[in-house]
């Protein structure tokens, strides 16, 4: 729909995130799950629990030796003229990750019924969980378990909402309302503790030895890179009970305790 920045005419941005990183098991774009800390989405991820969502351009890191960034990043030097002259002299990325922005929002904003499909958040759970090292793996089992009673649920949540009466507003607002809580759901009010506070999604959120980007159940995270194993048990309970909840937010509300 929206015309690729840098392509031959009829190249869609679906078609060149197909092209250069696709998801071969799935069998469409690549998405990465968790956003950090590094730019003004921060607030609406950590401390309001909002879906969100950061798309970019960006370059071709094997080509470039691998840099993490490009050489004037965050220096005095990275101004307008800096990005008119190197980066993008037409500002065709920039044209097309507006109009591509714009088309998500209208298509959120005129669809009645949110098109979030919450199954894909299993998926991150148990990745997220999956990249949890600890020395005996047995202790994150309540966790997995967790995580597996929410595929469930979420499934059945998507089944459900396959039979909705799309022409019954208070049917539409139900859905709806389950699809906002859930991503709060994961909010813990007391974030990680200690000057951490702020960092409060309990999935997502960076771990204390790299603030900038996300990591997949920080605390969790934190306590195996400090091998506490009761810290890692307690942080395992935390996070368990919070995937629960956002279970619980899930399920029908006319058969709530089945």
């Amino acid at each position: 729909m929206v015309p690729s920045a840098y392509d031959a005419p009829g190249q869609t941005v679906y078609d060149k995130w197909m092209r250069v990183n696709r998801n071969n098991i799935t069998d469409e774009p690549k998405l990465a799950y968790g956003l950090g800390s590094g730019s003004d989405f921060f607030s609406f991820d950590q401390l309001v629990g909002s879906s969100n969502m950061d798309a970019r351009y960006t370059y071709n890191s094997a080509e470039q030796r691998n840099i993490a960034s490009h050489p004037l990043y965050h220096t005095s030097y990275e101004v307008f003229s800096m990005m008119k002259k190197f980066v993008d002299p037409d500002f065709t990325a920039h044209r097309t990750m507006g109009q591509f922005i714009g088309v998500l929002v209208l298509l959120l904003s005129e669809t009645p019924v949110l098109q979030f499909n919450v199954t894909r958040y299993t998926m991150a759970l148990m990745q997220a969980m999956n990249n949890l090292k600890p020395n005996d793996p047995t202790i994150l089992d309540p966790l997995r378990n967790a995580i597996n009673d929410f595929g469930k649920t979420a499934e059945d949540f998507v089944a459900r909402s396959k039979l909705m009466d799309r022409e019954n507003p208070y049917e539409i607002r139900f859905y709806n309302d389950q699809l906002l809580q859930l991503e709060r759901s994961f909010l813990n009010p007391l974030g990680q503790g200690g000057d951490h506070t702020d960092f409060k999604h309990i999935v997502f959120a960076p771990a204390k030895d790299n603030q900038y980007a996300a990591s997949g159940f920080p605390t969790i995270s934190d306590a195996i890179f400090n091998n506490n194993q009761t810290e890692i048990e307690y942080q395992v309970a935390i996070a368990t009970y919070f995937v629960r909840g956002a279970l619980s937010i899930l399920k029908d509300f006319n058969n709530f305790f089945s």
